[in-house]
């Protein structure tokens, strides 16, 4: 959100992507590729800025997602009803239902790479160009996105290896595939390596961009284990999906489709998908939606187990049940009653709107702050729309820099020039009141300060 702002008040150039915790820089970063904060930029251009408007760009791609996976499903299993099935899935994946209306990047990249692979298949069957160029765009856009959706290339990978052993292809069809391999595995990691470089230069790390495995082989079953009999069934499948899981994948023990197109393919798409989870295995220890690339290879076989429920007159009502479960379970888990009592899990200062106008208000815009204590190290920049230097844990702004300076002093010798702080105790510490050159106001437990550029030496600790 900080992002998107940013682009709407600082300039829409998508390669310079600013951030609010940014000292005395211009707050550029290296992100992940900021097309959906982008987007979100050109909507305040379009509509003014509003901040209903990300979500609802992001349910726009969700339900997209939705119709993409609908069709994606039914050309696999060749069943409009299948489709649906697997489309109902998705859109009562607790964690999907979550995200649709968030400012979350990675559905735009789900999305993304979902669509890529069901146009491959279109141009495959059809050899319609168009329909090449569209997964080109929607497989590398996923893959700018979020880098762990370029997995979907891994069966897409293997559906041209077997059209090429079956000659399939003109020469000037392999020479548009290779080009299009290389470019969107280029251009993907072209854009990492230079967000990697921009992090380098500007010092800022507010985005972590590196893999992630678990530290040690206990942590990483522990992790495991907690996915398997807690994520899965409460957040990323949802129990109606995860049951008919659990019979799509006792079917394909039972009786594996050896001889079914889409085996290979799905092969090593779950064997990228495996190798992906491995590599960022401490991500999913908090972070449900990195397991969101997983739920397209998921529900499909949770749509096979669907099709095999259907066949027996018996089991129809277990399969009915397994489906309306789903979104019972969506709306019990997400609990959206506590947006409607305001649970708002940020400060209720910053939350309510006349207080969070007053203190903004408070000083000019564009003055450097320093912003805390916020470990995120941006929802209070947010939602004060300030920019500056921030506070991460109480105690830090009478806390030694390694230049030997404290850090309150380090921030006003760099341009600091106001200081937002809702930590009393700290506020109250000997050693900062040299610092404290006027309170400007008070609001709830927010205290704003204006900072004496430079303590007089009797004054300093």
């Amino acid at each position: 959100m900080a992002v998107a702002r940013n682009f709407y008040e600082e300039g829409m150039h998508i390669l310079e992507p600013r951030v609010d915790k940014r000292g005395a820089s211009n707050g550029i970063t290296g992100m992940q590729f900021p097309s959906y904060e982008w987007l979100v930029a050109g909507s305040y251009h379009l509509f003014g800025f509003h901040e209903a408007l990300p979500r609802l760009l992001n349910w726009l791609i969700y339900v997209a997602g939705l119709v993409a996976f609908y069709r994606l499903v039914q050309h696999v299993s060749g069943s409009a009803w299948l489709g649906g099935v697997g489309a109902w899935c998705l859109s009562w994946t607790p964690e999907l239902f979550y995200h649709g209306i968030n400012a979350l990047p990675d559905v735009l990249a789900l999305t993304a790479s979902i669509a890529g692979l069901l146009w491959f298949m279109q141009w495959r069957q059809q050899q319609r160009f168009h329909y090449l160029g569209l997964s080109f765009l929607a497989v590398t856009l996923g893959g700018l996105t979020k880098l762990q959706y370029l997995v979907v290339g891994f069966p897409i990978a293997v559906w041209v290896v077997r059209d090429v052993l079956q000659h399939r292809y003109s020469w000037r069809q392999l020479g548009l595939l290779a080009g299009y391999a290389v470019l969107s595995v280029g251009l993907s990691l072209w854009w990492y390596a230079y967000a990697l470089q921009l992090i380098h230069t500007s010092g800022l790390e507010n985005f972590g961009l590196e893999f992630r495995p678990a530290t040690d082989l206990a942590t990483g079953l522990s992790i495991i284990k907690r996915n398997l009999l807690s994520d899965w069934p409460e957040l990323l499948l949802g129990y109606g999906a995860l049951g008919l899981l659990l019979v799509g994948c006792w079917r394909l023990v039972r009786h594996p489709p050896v001889r079914h197109p889409w085996f290979g393919p799905g092969l090593a798409w779950g064997l990228a998908l495996a190798a992906y989870y491995v590599i960022e295995l401490r991500q999913m220890q908090g972070h449900t939606y990195y397991m969101l690339p997983l739920l397209p290879l998921l529900l499909l076989l949770a749509a096979w187990g669907a099709a095999w429920l259907r066949r027996f007159p018996k089991a129809k009502v277990w399969l009915l049940l397994l489906l309306i479960v789903q979104p019972i379970w969506a709306f019990a888990r997400v609990g959206y009653g506590r947006w409607l009592h305001h649970d708002s899990d940020v400060p209720p200062e910053l939350f309510n709107p006349v207080s969070r106008l007053q203190l903004e208000a408070a000083t000019p815009p564009g003055a450097l702050c320093v912003v805390g204590p916020d470990n995120s190290g941006c929802i209070y920049f947010y939602f004060l729309h300030k920019k500056g230097f921030g506070i991460e844990w109480p105690g830090q702004l009478t806390s030694t820099t390694p230049s030997g300076q404290l850090y309150i002093a380090s921030c006003i010798a760099q341009g600091a020039r106001y200081l937002y702080s809702n930590d009393s105790t700290s506020l109250q510490d000997p050693r900062l009141q040299p610092y404290l050159e006027q309170q400007i106001t008070r609001v709830g437990a927010f205290h704003v300060w204006k900072l004496r550029p430079q303590p007089k030496a009797s004054e300093q600790p």
